[in-house]
């Protein structure tokens, strides 16, 4: 547990904050959503860092995490009487695999296939993970809107 709560963690909290509250002004986030949207990204990181690490695995991480935070944009949105994508586009950026992507490309131009290979596979299994939580959380709260009209007017 020693080697969990480091400097290099405490760092990429601190980074994830910050990062999704530039990504949140510059999709033009209006300032009164800031901090949730900001703290959503907080806690998206956190999440991820936490799976990955006593799992070890960057689908599941990435699976976990972005259904919360779908969740927490979901009652965000209800909170703040905003549309929830307010909060997960900004949410989500901690944890698009990027560098990923970056080295895939980069590695099949210098044609090291191997290193091409690693990093495609962790590209993927971090976006079908995104994907995987956005959809399953949206599918469950859109089930629920039904549910619960169905019964008002009854």
């Amino acid at each position: 547990m020693n080697d969990f709560f480091t400097l290099t963690f405490f760092t990429r909290l601190l980074t994830s904050l910050l990062g999704t509250l530039a990504f949140a002004v510059l999709f033009r986030c209006r300032a009164r959503h800031l901090p949730y949207a900001s703290a959503c990204g907080l806690f998206t990181y956190a999440i991820y860092y936490t799976v990955d690490y006593f799992t070890g695995s960057i689908f599941l991480a990435a699976f976990l995490c972005t259904a919360f935070t779908t969740a927490f944009a979901e009652g965000c949105a209800r909170l703040r009487h905003a549309p929830a994508l307010v909060f997960l586009v900004p949410g989500t950026i901690p944890i698009v695999p990027g560098s990923d992507l970056y080295y895939t490309m980069r590695y099949l131009l210098q044609s090291k296939y191997e290193s091409f290979f690693i990093h495609l596979q962790n590209a993927l299994l971090v976006g079908i993970g995104i994907a995987g939580g956005i959809v399953s959380v949206s599918l469950i709260v859109s089930a629920w809107r039904k549910y619960k009209g169905l019964h008002l007017h009854h």
